[in-house]
């Protein structure tokens, strides 16, 4: 930062005034535009979230499963630390759950979605799976175990969430393309 020790505490006076600056300003917009893309979505909503998880995976780096999905490593460091870095962990958790959860119901009304999935719960599941796939990667070092990890998640999804398969989406998307 090109500041010294004093000048930064002047503007933070802790160690966790940072932490909750962090989470505030760079944490929390980074995980909203991970799913931006379902934001005021009307149709669509099966393919987008294919498509995001699709991006997830093809994004990964052996960089990033080393470092493990930044959310859930403070979750895991932070919540039973402090109270209010514990709230606002939660509230990256629930902007999330929200946008998956608006996404799901646009789905189930426009029959991307099958009906009969509770919207909440299958976000929750959503995200917690996410969590759990650069939670293993990490432990195991291996990009492969999360490529490998993400497909199985995408066809979970398809077999339980989706109407029709957005993999076939996709695969035409890929060859209309070529």
């Amino acid at each position: 930062l090109n500041i010294s020790k004093g000048a930064l505490y002047h503007y933070f006076p802790s160690k966790l005034d940072i932490g909750y600056a962090m989470v505030d300003e760079i944490i929390k917009p980074m995980y909203e535009k991970k799913w931006s893309d379902l934001i005021d979505r009307s149709e669509g909503i099966a393919n987008c979230i294919y498509e995001l998880i699709e991006t997830e995976k093809h994004n990964a780096t052996e960089k990033k499963i080393l470092r493990g999905d930044v959310l859930y490593n403070l979750m895991l460091e932070m919540s039973g630390v402090d109270a209010k870095f514990r709230q606002k962990l939660e509230e990256v958790l629930e902007l999330q759950v929200r946008i998956l959860q608006k996404a799901l119901l646009t789905g189930k009304n426009c029959n991307e979605i099958k009906s009969g999935v509770d919207s909440r719960s299958m976000s929750y599941l959503l995200i917690g799976q996410l969590h759990g796939c650069y939670a293993i990667a990490k432990t195991r070092a291996s990009k492969d175990v999360f490529t490998s990890m993400v497909s199985g998640l995408q066809k979970q999804l398809i077999d339980v969430l989706y109407v029709n398969d957005p993999s076939r989406n996709a695969q035409r998307a890929t060859a209309a393309s070529a």
